[in-house]
């Protein structure tokens, strides 16, 4: 059943990368382009009718009246329905100065039921899955700049329905242990910055620094913040097309120690923050 699960995802996958580069050849060449692209993850919603496709960023649809629908793409591939809806309170097209609001809801459970075995126990004994949770999260975004756009962020997370307690926080990669906090930590916080300029019309470059935190950690001894930062370059494949290639790096506390001499002359254990770095790559449709 998983195995059928799996391909099915890939499949799923396979034929959305083809879809997007099916449509970057359709459309129009690189040098027809004069605008630069928009930038992208910011306190600025989508026009009405407009429309962003992201492989692993978020996707939105703009409602108009300064409304937006975005959801994450992959955790529905993994039966993860989530959505989320975002409120454009302020925007002086002078400065670019925007202020909004988001609220969002989802249910993780069934890419915990799927990633039994893997990341989750698969509980072959008590035969009882992963339990059913309603996660909820609020932000605010704050917005700037007219050619490069800075932008703050920051929300909190955390599991609305169900028993969140019968789940124990994760110890795998990064990116998983922040995407599962909600649900295996109880809660994450996040506060995060990021910067975006255009170099031309076909290229962007954006760079970031987060800070999180989640609930609790695996043991009592370790931190429970991570500090996170990011670079990417996006790349115009056609007027509506583009492909991100970057990296993310991490600062977090993964359970290591070493021995150190203290003042007193003594050795002592002491707790030592590990560094991940992750490539990212991300395709994405928008048609504002």
């Amino acid at each position: 059943m998983k195995g059928m699960m799996r391909k099915s995802i890939g499949m799923t996958l396979g034929l959305t990368i083809s879809v997007f580069t099916a449509n970057a050849s359709a459309d129009e060449t690189v040098a027809t382009v004069v605008d630069p692209m928009p930038a992208r993850e910011t306190a600025r919603v989508m026009p009405q009718k407009g429309l962003a496709l992201g492989l692993t960023s978020p996707s939105a649809i703009g409602l108009g009246h300064g409304l937006e629908l975005t959801t994450n793409l992959v955790p529905w591939f993994l039966l993860s329905p989530n959505l989320s809806v975002r409120a454009e309170l302020l925007h002086r097209k002078a400065s670019g100065l925007t202020l909004t609001t988001e609220f969002g809801l989802g249910v993780p459970s069934g890419a915990m039921y799927m990633l039994q075995g893997y990341l989750f126990p698969s509980n072959t004994v008590s035969g009882e899955g992963p339990p059913f949770l309603l996660q909820q999260h609020a932000g605010v975004w704050l917005s700037g700049g007219l050619r490069g756009v800075w932008t703050v962020h920051a929300d909190v997370s955390g599991v609305l329905i169900g028993d969140q307690t019968k789940v124990a926080p994760l110890d795998s990669f990064v990116p998983l242990n922040l995407w599962f906090g909600p649900a295996t930590a109880g809660s994450r916080w996040h506060l995060g910055g990021t910067y975006d300029l255009p170099f031309t019309t076909w290229l962007r470059g954006r760079a970031g620094f987060h800070l999180y935190a989640l609930g609790k950690a695996t043991t009592i001894e370790r931190s429970v913040a991570y500090v996170g930062a990011e670079a990417a370059l996006e790349v115009r494949l056609g007027r509506r097309m583009r492909v991100a290639l970057g990296a993310q790096w991490y600062n977090y506390d993964n359970g290591q120690t070493v021995v150190e001499q203290n003042d007193a002359g003594r050795f002592q254990r002491v707790n030592v923050r590990s560094n991940d770095i992750y490539p990212t790559l991300d395709v994405v449709y928008y048609s504002p």
